[in-house]
This record gives structure tokens, C-alpha cells and sequence, in this order.
């Protein structure tokens, strides 16, 4: 008896989470998708206006033709693994 008690309640709780899932779960998926979608136009429409604000300077300030250089890296003195190694001798392989 007892069994056959613990096989119903656990049914009948399967049954009403499943139906309350059905319930909620596309209401919850839909919430979500809807705050992503607002996110990614906030943050297209910052990067539009940030490229638009970037391209009306850089337009204004160089003439067409002109290549301005910002930034040069330091450049690190060469050395010549090669030169360091020693003598390199030639060698025939004999089979």
C-alpha cells in the first residue's frame, strides 16, 4: 500500500511540474531573449555612434591621401641567433 501511495504522489507531482513548466517556461525563455535583444541594440547603438563620432574626427583631421602613424612599437635590438652559435660544419649522413 505504501508503495502504490509513493508511485501516486509522485505522479501527480511529475504531472503538475510538468504542466507548470509548461506554463512558465516559455513565459521565462521569451523574458530572456527580449533583455538579450535590448542589450545587443544598447550596444550596437554605441558602437554605431562610437564609429560615427571616430570616422567625422578622423575625416575632418586628415586629408585624403595622407597616412598619419600614431603609435611606432620600440623595437627590440636584433640579435643574430646565428652569429652567437659557433661554427656550423656540414655533414654527410653514411648509411
Amino acid at each position: 500500500m505504501g508503495f502504490i501511495k509513493f508511485l501516486f504522489i509522485a505522479i501527480l507531482v511529475l504531472w503538475l511540474l510538468r504542466m507548470l513548466m509548461a506554463r512558465l517556461l516559455p513565459w521565462i525563455l521569451r523574458s530572456f531573449a527580449r533583455k538579450m535583444q535590448e542589450q545587443a541594440f544598447k550596444e550596437f547603438q554605441g558602437q554605431s555612434q562610437q564609429r560615427t563620432r571616430t570616422s567625422a574626427r578622423e575625416h575632418q583631421r586628415k586629408p585624403e591621401g595622407k597616412i598619419n602613424i600614431d603609435y611606432i612599437p620600440p623595437q627590440q635590438p636584433n640579435h643574430n641567433g646565428a652569429n652567437r652559435a659557433g661554427e656550423f660544419v656540414d655533414f654527410e649522413e653514411i648509411k
